[in-house]
């Protein structure tokens, strides 16, 4: 498995490019914008997309997403169905309206193979009401999207966002997963379960069961 880190977009935000190199097969996660750059890197590491995967709705994490399924192998976009209406149309600045009609359903405790390698849905609501983790268990890798960050984790004060069930994401996550997990976030800079639990203020009144 190899994992590539793009920075994209107005806001910065982290897309990942999951490879499994045994096939040459790869996943695109959370497109954010720049497709240039999502393509250019694509075609460096001489991969093949198979798929789309989205950790929620907002424009900052799927601004790509339309023009990379038209313009590249990927079959599908991959979004929870409590994100469908804000993903199926929206509307971005200096964009515009963006629409995509070709959207597949995942919901938690789904896996979708990338190759060999296989991403299991862990439905995360809190930052917005289908967001979503996605976990390589065989690798103990989590791509966490807004939902924890390196030292932080979502809002929750934006439309569909709640307090009450970000804390209970939080907490199965805490509860779920190895201490040894590596988080690959929405922004910012990867790190591990043990590290947040540890030193992240959100996180360090977890209790593990």
């Amino acid at each position: 498995m190899r994992i590539v880190h793009l920075i994209v977009g107005l806001l910065q935000s982290n897309c990942y490019i999951l490879i499994d190199e045994l096939s040459g097969r790869a996943g695109v996660i959370d497109p954010g914008g720049d497709v240039e750059k999502i393509t250019h890197e694509l075609n460096r590491q001489d991969v093949e997309p198979v798929a789309i995967f989205c950790t929620h709705g907002h424009p900052d994490h799927v601004a790509a997403a339309d023009t990379l399924l038209q313009c590249t192998s990927a079959s599908t976009v991959y979004i929870h169905p409590d994100e469908v209406a804000m993903l199926s149309h929206y509307v971005l600045p200096e964009i515009g309206e963006v629409q995509l009609p070709e959207l597949t359903e995942y919901e938690d405790g789904d896996e979708i193979a990338v190759g060999k390698l296989k991403l299991r849905v862990v439905h995360t609501p809190g930052h917005s009401p289908g967001s979503i983790c996605l976990s390589v268990d065989e690798e103990k890798v989590l791509f966490t999207g807004d939902l924890i960050f390196a030292g932080g984790i979502g809002r929750t004060d934006l439309p569909g966002g709640s307090e009450g069930q970000m804390w209970a994401s939080l907490r199965r996550i805490a509860n779920e997963f190895p201490s040894d997990t590596v988080l690959y976030p929405g922004h910012g800079l990867q790190s591990t379960l043990a590290e947040e639990l540890a030193t992240n203020p959100w996180l360090a009144g977890l209790n593990r069961m």
